[in-house]
């Protein structure tokens, strides 16, 4: 199975309230979208990890299964983040 991987950029510039709301909005915009429960599905939604990159930064990076999720996930997040 293909990944999507967004690098949200360094952990520093991230905004914590706005990306917790974007995932909250993922989570009930895939709950009008899906037939199946979160509890029915084989894989995670979206899987979120902090990674070191090669100078030593940390960086925020979000995981999907499919790139409809992704393309969501990017609108709820640039939304958050003008919006804050």
């Amino acid at each position: 199975m293909t990944e999507i991987i967004l690098d949200l950029g360094p952990v520093s510039s991230v905004d914590e309230a706005a990306f917790a709301q974007a995932v909250d909005r993922l989570a009930r915009w895939q709950e009008t979208r899906s037939s199946l429960s979160y509890k029915d599905r084989d894989a995670p939604g979206l899987m979120i990890k902090t990674v070191c990159d090669v100078r030593g930064t940390l960086r925020k990076s979000v995981i999907f299964q499919r790139q409809e999720w992704a393309s969501a996930f990017m609108g709820f997040w640039e939304a958050e983040r003008a919006a804050s």
